[in-house]
């Protein structure tokens, strides 16, 4: 074999190589790519998620779930440069297209990797709160309210996109990316000052002595202490400027 042939076969092994690796490297170059964009939409639903659990959680009944849900597409998943970045009550995601969602989710064509906010989808589910001994002294705290512990609510957010890792077929399935998240509100909770006294009149039942026995007992505290107790009295959970000087009225009971 001469040096000449010899410097040919070398081109023709070097290019081989380079063939090659192209074929294993250009797959994972591709996929570091789009790696990237799905764990941007991975960590939306994450948040998603949680707004969706917490938002039923803390205020039961403010909004339909099918509310919470278009609410949840437009303030996660649509582009959020619109309103000026603002959140708004009006928020919604009706009538949008792929093309308001976030420009990093794009495909390296151009196309859209969610085709719509539609293809974000919002189930509900329960979480069982814990029978053991901790548990069940909550759920008597309570239930001596007048409460009771509701179960803790499972908001379950799923995205269905456009799948560009898969490169062994021309339409490969659907690529889902789903997130979940547990909330339970606190039955304690108060919704305003007439709540917070019914709650406290069945804890600590005052507010159910006979008038004429309060009236008595009123005079009796009156001889010992002029500003003391007033038995049966509920006042909201703010002191008034007047209470502070020590005069006698410190607001009107609930």
């Amino acid at each position: 074999m001469n040096r000449k042939n010899l410097r040919s076969d070398q081109r023709g092994q070097s290019m081989a190589e380079f063939l090659v690796a192209m074929a294993v490297l250009l797959p994972l170059f591709l996929a570091v790519a789009y790696a990237g964009r799905y764990s941007d939409v991975q960590q939306a639903a994450v948040q998603a998620s949680r707004y969706a659990a917490f938002q039923t959680a803390l205020a039961p009944g403010a909004q339909t779930d099918n509310q919470i849900e278009d609410q949840m597409r437009a303030r996660f998943f649509l582009h959020g440069g619109r309103n000026g970045g603002k959140i708004q009550s009006s928020d919604t995601a009706s009538g949008q297209t792929g093309s308001a969602t976030s420009p990093a989710w794009r495909d390296l064509a151009g196309g859209n990797l969610l085709n719509s906010p539609n293809d974000v989808r919002l189930t509900w589910g329960t979480a069982a709160l814990s029978a053991g001994p901790g548990g069940q002294a909550m759920d008597l705290v309570v239930r001596s309210a007048g409460k009771r512990y509701e179960p803790g609510r499972v908001a379950q957010v799923e995205v269905t996109m456009a799948n560009k890792l898969d490169l062994s077929s021309n339409s490969p399935s659907p690529l889902k990316i789903a997130a979940a998240t547990a909330a339970v509100g606190n039955s304690l909770n108060s919704g305003g000052s007439r709540s917070t006294r019914d709650a406290a009149a069945t804890i600590v039942p005052l507010s159910k002595i006979p008038s004429g026995l309060n009236t008595a007992l009123d005079w009796v505290f009156f001889l010992f202490e002029p500003y003391g107790p007033e038995l049966g009295c509920i006042k909201p959970d703010v002191v008034p400027t007047r209470r502070l000087d020590g005069t006698q009225n410190a607001g009107g009971c609930l």
